[in-house]
């Protein structure tokens, strides 16, 4: 287990959470003490917090794991002593940032909050969908793949694709971006099913070895060729678990969507200054197609539009 890493990270998400108070360490809920700093405590109950949110430690590594969370607990209340006392809190950088993290800790309580509630995905329905996506399960690949990333203009990708239909390679046409001043970045990969857009992953899986595609979306383009694939089926059996996890949370990102579109239905929206006369656009965060991995597994990864 990679403890001291995952539980910095967390202890970092924890301190942006609790500074969403008013930033004093002497007005925290009384709760069981497992350390004095100074004047301020650090509590079983904060140490709780942290390890929820510690994806599975395993048994005989809690205790370790406990006490890694209060040594870094400790540190993060000294450095909160030391940021009070030099009146940090109240800077104006700080107090945004302060007043950041609480807003969006409570739109995401709201969101949760709308989002729950559902139905729990059918048998049948979680079945459908396995044999509905036989790329990622009955006939899941694990693909070697090169990729050429680059910003791409309607006129770009147009070249890219003509230079491509004539029979030239990926090297060639890399070269031909870098001489007109394209910034490209990426290389050789190996992603399995579940780590390529959902969008992308029927046009690979059906991909000739050694054949480049490109991909666009949204001002972004890239060049990717299946160098190989092995066959890596999951079995139905395993597959279960994660797509009952993927359709529950599916149902409620869509309940919290249509929960956030009635309330800007009833909501009075005026754009004033420079975004006067605007029109609503589309959040930046939403996202057009996820990936595999987060459809079946949650893991985040980002893939290919």
């Amino acid at each position: 287990m990679n403890a001291p890493k995952t539980i910095l990270t967390l202890l970092v998400s924890a301190l942006a959470i609790t500074a969403c108070g008013d930033g004093s360490s002497e007005k925290k809920a009384a709760t069981q003490v497992a350390a004095k700093v100074n004047g301020g405590e650090v509590s079983v109950h904060q140490i709780n917090f942290v390890l929820q949110h510690t994806p599975s430690i395993p048994a005989d590594q809690v205790d370790r794991a406990r006490r890694q969370v209060l040594e870094g607990l400790i540190d993060q209340e000294l450095a909160v002593q030391q940021a009070v006392e030099a009146k940090l809190d109240r800077t104006p950088n700080v107090m945004q940032m302060l007043e950041a993290s609480r807003r969006e800790v409570l739109a995401r309580a709201y969101l949760e909050q709308a989002g729950g509630g559902g139905v729990k995905p059918a048998a049948a329905e979680i079945r459908a969908y396995y044999n509905d996506h036989p790329d990622l399960f009955a006939k899941r690949k694990v693909y070697r793949l090169e990729e050429i990333n680059f910003a791409g203009t309607p006129e770009l990708v147009g070249r890219v694709k003509e230079q491509l239909a004539r029979g030239k390679t990926s090297a060639e046409v890399l070269a031909a971006l870098r001489a007109d001043n394209v910034v490209v970045s990426g290389g050789v990969t190996v992603k399995a099913a579940e780590q390529i857009s959902l969008d992308a992953l029927p046009r690979l899986a059906t991909a000739k070895e050694g054949q480049p595609q490109v991909f666009e979306d949204a001002g972004k383009a890239a060049i990717v060729t299946v160098l190989a694939t092995k066959s890596d089926p999951m079995e139905e059996s395993k597959a279960l678990s994660y797509i009952e996890n993927y359709l529950g949370n599916k149902q409620k990102s869509e309940r919290a969507t249509e929960a956030m579109k009635q309330l800007r239905a009833k909501a009075k929206i005026e754009y004033a200054g420079d975004f006067a006369g605007s029109k609503p656009a589309a959040p930046v965060a939403e996202k057009a197609a996820p990936t595999a991995s987060e459809a079946v597994i949650n893991k985040g990864v980002a893939g290919l539009k």
